[in-house]
């Protein structure tokens, strides 16, 4: 079976009809619209539900927050996993909601990015629970078996991930399934409980997704389905308390064998052509963003614009292309990186970013001016593989004359499976870890580590993945997120750096869940 190249519009029909209160006790997406199409009377129908799952990951819609691509769900975890961290900072030049407490570690459970975030992991298990139901109801009158079949682990892949967010950032929630009862309240889960049933979920389902060089554009393959499953493992030891890393090794290997490889250039995959490299490629699973067809506020469009501003008093090349880009739209001026990122990366070939006028330090955010504080981040870009630069650029009609990114999201990539691998390897498991470690320094020139420490591997992640969603569980995973152990600017909310509570290591449930779910310890 192959749907349209851009799936994921399909979902934006049915996105009011599945968009229901965010409550995990209401299971019912009867839309608020009685005129809205309800009930799947053709292969069409079934279809858009398909990619509504695809849309959740785009759209903000259904939440009451501040702004449409606040509650994006790539926008709202990028936050909790950057922000939180050492990596990057949103400048109180913003001054919107929520964004000073995840600076300096110190939110609560009234924080709108935390809700934001937690009802998105909720609200997508259960489109995708809705649609397993729904295909096995009425899928056989359009589908044979072996479409179903891989259908089914698709949605199941899905809801995988947004458990496994759930997992990750708050440790407790609902289990919801395809045999939940609508409008039952689900059964709340500890973070082992969430953590066993979704593997073996995930570990009967994945062998039956369609692999990447035969997977369409935009939909998750059997390979980016054992990259979660591999993710899972990598904390399993944060998760439940017992390590996984011969079963992380195991699911790495169903990435690496199969075909996929390293793009030659690594800042090509993050700029408007890097659709090349989404699927059967580097970027294992990425979220698609093109205009016209998946256009978002959240998305790359906030690390683009979000993190842009004018590059004046400088004629190098980084500048001029800013100058350029810029052209298109008013740059946000919001996102800044942190000092910690900025010494992570001298002297690495990776380093995009532009320091300009600006000062690497951030000593004071509250009187914050734009030629200031945190050098600014150009990993991201609108300009393509071949005219990356944007040198052949006339006008201001750059992009359509819109600031809407064309630039994929790299959720899961290949590079990330291999650092992974040598993770395993270091913990002892015989995986050729550490020369898959190698050849991602290798593709940008670095000399090879022989036998990388725990803290090699732990820069090697950083200086490849960073601004990609992975920092915060890294730094929890070797033991450097909480406490005093490593300390960096305005954690805990100190310029130099405090120490923060163990507890921190997991968000707070929001207050809009707690009679539901319960509270997690010290909040």
């Amino acid at each position: 079976m192959k749907l349209s190249k851009y799936l994921v519009v399909g979902g934006i029909a049915v996105s009011a009809m599945l968009s229901t209160s965010s409550c995990v006790g209401d299971l019912n997406v009867e839309p608020d619209d009685p005129n809205t199409i309800t009930k799947i009377s053709s292969k069409a129908d079934m279809e858009s539900l398909f990619g509504a799952l695809y849309y959740d990951l785009l759209t903000g819609d259904g939440l009451s927050v501040s702004d449409g691509g606040a509650g994006s769900y790539m926008r709202c975890h990028f936050n909790l996993q950057e922000i939180t961290a050492d990596e990057c900072f949103i400048s109180d030049k913003w001054n919107d909601p929520g964004y000073t407490v995840l600076n300096f570690n110190t939110w609560g459970n009234d924080n709108e990015w935390i809700y934001a975030a937690y009802s998105r992991e909720n609200h997508l298990a259960k489109l995708a629970s809705v649609f397993i139901s729904d295909l096995h109801t009425y899928g056989p009158q359009w589908y044979t078996d072996e479409e179903i079949k891989q259908m089914d682990a698709e949605a199941r892949t899905l809801r995988g991930f947004a458990n496994y967010c759930l997992i990750d950032l708050f440790g407790r929630g609902p289990w919801v399934d395809e045999n939940s009862e609508t409008g039952a309240v689900p059964e709340t889960c500890d973070r082992a409980t969430l953590f066993e049933r979704t593997v073996a979920d995930l570990k009967a389902n994945v062998p039956n997704m369609i692999p990447a060089a035969q997977q369409s554009y935009g939909r998750l393959s059997r390979e980016a389905g054992y990259m979660l499953l591999a993710k899972l493992y990598l904390n399993a030891e944060v998760y439940t308390g017992t390590p996984m890393w011969k079963e992380c090794a195991d699911a790495l290997k169903n990435v690496v064998g199969t075909g996929l490889e390293l793009a030659p250039e690594y800042k090509y995959l993050f700029c408007a052509s890097n659709d090349k490299y989404v699927g059967n490629g580097e970027i294992v699973w990425g979220i698609p963003q093109k205009i016209g067809f998946t256009e978002t506020w959240g998305g790359t469009t906030y690390l683009t614009c979000g993190a842009w501003m004018e590059a004046d008093g400088d004629d190098t090349p980084l500048a001029e292309q800013l100058k350029k880009l810029n052209n298109h739209g008013t740059p946000w001026s919001g996102l800044r990186i942190r000092p910690e990122l900025s010494k992570a990366l001298n002297g690495d070939p990776r380093r995009l970013l532009y320091e300009g006028d600006y000062q690497e330090a951030i000593p004071d955010l509250a009187s914050y001016k734009e030629n200031s504080c945190g050098y600014m981040l150009i990993k991201y870009t609108n300009t393509t593989e071949d005219d990356y630069y944007n040198e052949n650029h006339t006008g201001d009609t750059y992009n359509n004359g819109t600031q809407v990114s064309d630039t994929d999201y790299p959720l899961f990539r290949l590079a990330d499976a291999y650092l992974m691998l040598a993770e395993c390897q270091l913990h002892g498991i015989e995986c050729d870890g550490f020369t898959y470690f190698n050849k991602v320094r290798e593709r940008v020139g670095l000399d090879p580590i022989a036998a990388p420490t725990a803290s090699e591997i732990l820069k090697e992640r950083q200086c490849e993945l960073y601004m990609e969603g992975h920092r915060r569980s890294d730094l929890i995973r070797f033991k450097l997120y909480t406490g005093t152990a490593y300390l960096w600017s305005w954690k805990g909310g100190e310029y130099t750096g405090a120490g923060i509570a163990d507890t921190r290591a997991l968000y707070p449930i929001p207050y809009q869940y707690i009679a539901t779910i319960g509270q997690n310890p010290g909040y």
